[in-house]
């Protein structure tokens, strides 16, 4: 008798208990609506349950860098990685909790290995330009705005900092030249329109 108390006591919560399927849908609505910590709680519950498999990584991975929590956005992504060697995806994403924590010399790693797994990749190559920026490194920058430039000539955004990295080479002439190229179609571009002003 007292078992079969217990066992009805539990039917309700067990009943209750959300699916995979349930918890992914719950989290991705918590994400598009910004409450980015409870999107993260329903991968959390997952986790909890037992599963284990590489889209629960990316995910936490992603959402944990939406909350701030860097260092472990940084394990979730490279867990994913492990799951799944061959990932492009995974590696672009771990790019982004290395890029906050300005770990410039892994962030140019990842960026380095996700162009072995995926040569030519948009992210990979305009990321790893910003990475070598913020290491200082402007002539290396330049040459990975360049080439990502070369695939996709129309992202200002790129040209910006191509314009930026020749700007801090003190070749004021050129960087002009793409600052200007950039304000040509976007006015109010605000990294062109600020290299503009550090020129005069």
């Amino acid at each position: 008798m007292i078992r079969l108390c217990l066992l009805l006591l539990l039917l309700p919560a067990a009943a209750s208990a959300a699916s995979p399927t349930e918890l992914y849908q719950q989290s991705f609505t918590l994400e598009s609506s910004g409450a980015y910590a409870q999107a993260l709680t329903r991968m959390d519950e997952l986790q909890a349950s037992g599963e284990e498999d590489y889209l629960l990584h990316l995910r936490r991975g992603w959402l944990l860098y939406l909350n701030g929590r860097y260092a472990d956005s940084v394990e979730a992504y490279r867990t994913a990685v492990r799951k799944v060697p061959t990932s492009a995806e995974a590696r672009a994403g771990l790019t982004l909790p290395l890029m906050a924590l300005k770990r410039w010399g892994d962030a140019e790693a990842t960026c380095r290995d996700l162009l072995k797994v995926a040569p030519g990749n948009y992210l990979g190559l305009s990321r790893l330009g910003w990475v070598l920026f913020n290491a200082g490194r402007y002539g290396d920058a330049e040459a990975a705005y360049r080439a990502v430039l070369e695939q996709y000539p129309s992202d200002n955004d790129l040209r910006a900092g191509l314009g930026w990295s020749l700007l801090r080479q003190g070749e004021s002439k050129d960087a002009k030249r793409e600052f200007d190229h950039v304000l040509r179609t976007v006015p109010g571009h605000v990294s062109a329109g600020q290299g503009i002003a550090a020129l005069e």
